[in-house]
């Protein structure tokens, strides 16, 4: 759950609320079972270090919120191709400049679009942004033997949730990884391996939950995702699961 580069490489002063943030992070870095205030305790103060839910949703924030906001529009994008291709995989995958797909595995498939989707990390955000679409894609395809099961199986997720349901399940994936990335290497090192990945993973799933239960306010459907309307309803989403924190 480590990340290659530490945050402490990004100077403290960056970030709004760094103290508070820290502080409900080590001091429930135990062995317990946290109960929902607590771990709500904890979500509001990382949204409070991104400078509130405004500015960390539309990409305002210094500390992180930006490149996660490039990817969601890629994903998007690809995931639009796909349903407007009537569920083509291989029209879609060519739309992304995967050819010769046949001789491709899944694993090749998911390497590529995280390639296309994220792009090269630089920074924390990056890495967080890139993780979080290798999460987002491994649950939707990953279980796939083939390219042809890859165009089933999400034929099924589009039958059952809507492209707003992907972005924002894959916001929560990004912040959750914001917030590991942050703090996970430097926790380890003055707490135990297991009470960390223990909250960690209390984290994840608390997060998890509360964006499935959020309300739905911005339809996807048949919007060119290289316009200013593309970007605005992705931020609007990214605010929206930020402030489920707040």
């Amino acid at each position: 759950m480590g990340t290659s580069k530490s945050f402490s490489d990004v100077k403290h002063t960056m970030v709004p609320n760094w103290g508070p943030l820290s502080s409900s992070l080590t001091s429930n870095c135990d062995s317990s079972s946290l109960p929902a205030p607590k771990l709500q305790n904890i979500m509001r103060n990382f949204v409070k270090a991104l400078g509130g839910a405004s500015a960390g949703g539309r990409g305002g924030s210094k500390a992180g919120g930006r490149s996660s906001i490039k990817t969601a529009k890629k994903i998007g994008g690809v995931f639009s191709t796909f349903i407007s291709s009537g569920n083509n995989i291989r029209e879609t995958l060519a739309s992304t400049g995967l050819t010769d797909i046949d001789n491709k595995t899944v694993g090749d498939v998911i390497n590529h679009l995280i390639e296309y989707c994220s792009g090269s990390a630089t920074s924390i955000d990056d890495n967080a942004a890139k993780e979080a679409t290798r999460l987002l894609l491994e649950e939707l395809i990953g279980q796939a033997e083939s390219i042809d099961r890859v165009q089933t199986l999400l034929e099924e997720s589009f039958t059952t949730s809507r492209l707003e349901d992907v972005i924002i399940k894959y916001f929560g994936y990004y912040i959750n990884e914001l917030l590991s990335k942050w703090f996970y290497e430097n926790l380890i090192k003055n707490k135990n391996e297991s009470d960390c990945n223990n909250l960690f993973s209390q984290i994840k799933n608390f997060i998890v939950e509360r964006v499935a239960d959020m309300n739905k306010k911005n339809p996807l459907q048949n919007i060119d995702w290289s316009s200013q309307e593309a970007d605005r309803l992705v931020k609007n989403i990214q605010q929206d699961v930020l402030t489920v924190f707040e």
